[in-house]
C-alpha cells in the first residue's frame, strides 16, 4: 500500500481522492479473502498501475482491478 500513499504507483500519479478509495479497497479484499493487507496490496498496485496505463476514466478502475485481484489470489490458492 506504500506506492498507493504515495501516490506514485510505477509512475502513474494518484489523485488525492483515489488514495481512500485504493487503501479501502485493499482493505475490504484483504478482509473478504482472508489474506494479508500486504499480499493484497502487492497484486493491487500492480494490477491498477496496469490498468491506469490504458484507461480513459479513472472512476471504476477499483473496483475492476480489485475484481481481477480476487481472481488471480483465487487461481493461485483455490
Amino acid at each position: 500500500m506504500a506506492a498507493i500513499e504515495r501516490g506514485d504507483m510505477q509512475g502513474d500519479q494518484t489523485r488525492d481522492g483515489e488514495v481512500s478509495v485504493h487503501k479501502a479497497a485493499i482493505e475490504a479484499l484483504a478482509v473478504a479473502m482472508g489474506r494479508s493487507v500486504s499480499e493484497i496490496s502487492l497484486h493491487y498496485e500492480r494490477e491498477i498501475a496496469r490498468l491506469q496505463k490504458g484507461a480513459r476514466v479513472h472512476d471504476f478502475l477499483s473496483v475492476v482491478a480489485s475484481r481481477h485481484v480476487r481472481d488471480i489470489l483465487r487461481e493461485l490458492h483455490g
